[in-house]
């Protein structure tokens, strides 16, 4: 083996390069392990020798993986705390000092009383703890904001060292931290800064061509510039949410100005993403509760598309996008793809709307609780029907993709099949090419008018 040239044993190790899971998982129902494999090649080739690592190391890192630091690092200020800072005034940081002095001068220009509960809201100050901040550590409540680890800048090191910018494709930002100042008005600034330093930081030094964020649905909130949108985020009990962006594999786009994306400081603008997925978690829970067709699921992602429709050109919007739910609400459905209406440049669509083969949710009474199996079938139904109704009336190119993962299900590829038998008897032209693949061809279209607005569609097979 010493012999080979590092080329031959590099064609070696790439044998060895095993999908990524947070590809191989991505449609699956959200958790803590979408990074986690039980297969590691590459990384036990790499302890092998010097030499192995030295090859391995531009394909080991292809897919990496950041961590969003745990610690809280965030103090609220206010009245109550600092009459405690003024007996420790000794013992301050600068830091520390420099706080309390703006406080207090915040204070004493106010003419309510500071111990009032109704006053905190506008009195509070959010401030991150430094190096040194004592005081500010010993507090009982100190509260969390996304943030990068502090091992982070160790990692830019080490990829800056062996010059790995340009392997690293993929690259994950995962927290199960849940954001926890969302009801406090005075957090939207530090909040906004925090989640921008975020993503300056990693576009500085970094280029994946795929950006995955997985994240509690209040927490993938603030990591996407937006809000959920929902005050019954409880019912669903949603423990995190996946975001997939996908840069085009050329990187090559001829944009039609400078101003064809708002290139902020949002993730959403931050590249030309071509392809948005979108893994929502189950909604199952909430088929539980009292009236349950009244309740709104976390809608980051309906906030998300509105925002391309209206603020990028087509030369850098999305062509391609994925939906991964188990059993949501048809309403969701309804809003997601009124939003995804309104975005032109579609071409391909991918989505799932029941539990996949990994996952034994149907066979599980402690996880159906009290939902009835009538409810949850009857709201994929009704699903799919709206889901119909978009591929009849969305102006697709020649070519363009539908891809249904509920047809891996035999009963129910019968059913997906029976709505776009309906599309096509409605005059638009769809190809079947496979179980749970059509194509879109509009030689096979018949006497077929465009719905008059954005709205009209809904009721295209009413």
């Amino acid at each position: 083996m010493n012999d080979l040239p590092n080329e031959l044993l590099a064609q070696i190790a790439s044998h060895l390069d095993v999908p990524s899971p947070s590809v191989t998982k991505f449609a699956h129902e959200p958790s803590s392990l979408l990074t986690c494999s039980d297969a590691t090649p590459l990384k036990a080739l790499s302890q092998v020798s010097w030499r192995w690592r030295k090859i391995v190391l531009p394909i080991l890192f292809h897919y990496s993986r950041i961590l969003l630091d745990r610690d809280p690092q965030w103090v609220p200020i206010d009245a109550r705390l600092m009459e405690d800072m003024q007996h420790q005034l000794t013992t301050l940081s600068n830091h520390e000092m420099e706080i309390y002095q703006k406080m207090r001068t915040k204070l004493k220009s106010s003419s309510m009383f500071a111990f009032d509960e109704e006053f905190d809201d506008l009195l509070i100050n959010l401030c991150r703890i430094q190096d040194g901040d004592s005081f500010l550590k010993s507090v009982p409540h100190i509260l969390w904001l996304p943030h990068l680890p502090r091992t982070f800048l160790d990692f830019k090191r080490f990829v800056e060292h062996y010059d790995l910018k340009h392997h690293i494709r993929s690259m994950v930002v995962w927290t199960d931290r849940d954001y926890e100042l969302r009801h406090v008005a005075t957090a939207d600034a530090p909040l906004a800064r925090a989640v921008a330093e975020i993503w300056s930081q990693i576009f500085t030094f970094l280029d994946p061509r795929r950006v995955v964020v997985a994240a509690p649905p209040t927490t993938m909130a603030g990591l996407l510039d937006t809000s959920m949108l929902s005050s019954d985020a409880w019912a669903f009990d949603m423990k995190m949410h996946y975001i997939e962006l996908v840069q085009p594999e050329s990187g090559v786009i001829d944009h039609s100005s400078p101003t064809c994306r708002p290139w902020d400081s949002a993730l959403i603008h931050r590249k030309p993403w071509y392809h948005i997925g979108y893994n929502e978690s189950s909604s199952i829970a909430a088929y539980s509760t009292y009236e349950y067709h009244l309740k709104q699921s976390p809608k980051m992602l309906y906030l998300i598309l509105l925002r391309l429709a209206k603020e990028a050109e087509n030369c850098c919007n999305i062509r391609s996008f994925s939906f991964f739910s188990v059993f949501p609400f048809s309403s969701n459905v309804t809003t997601v793809f009124w939003a995804l209406y309104k975005v032109p440049t579609l071409k391909r669509i991918q989505l799932r709307l029941s539990p996949g083969p990994e996952n034994d949710l149907l066979n599980s009474p402690e996880r159906m609780g009290r939902a009835q199996a009538s409810d949850v079938w009857l709201e994929w139904n009704e699903s799919y029907k709206i889901i119909a109704s978009f591929l009849g009336a969305y102006d697709f190119e020649d070519d363009s993709e539908f891809i249904s993962a509920d047809c891996e299900q035999p009963s129910l590829a019968h059913e997906v099949d029976e709505w776009m038998q309906l599309v096509q008897k409605r005059g638009t032209g769809w190809q079947k090419m496979e179980d749970g693949r059509w194509i879109r061809h509009h030689q096979g279209d018949k006497d077929r008018s465009p719905p008059a607005t954005t709205t009209d569609w809904l009721f295209y097979l009413t």
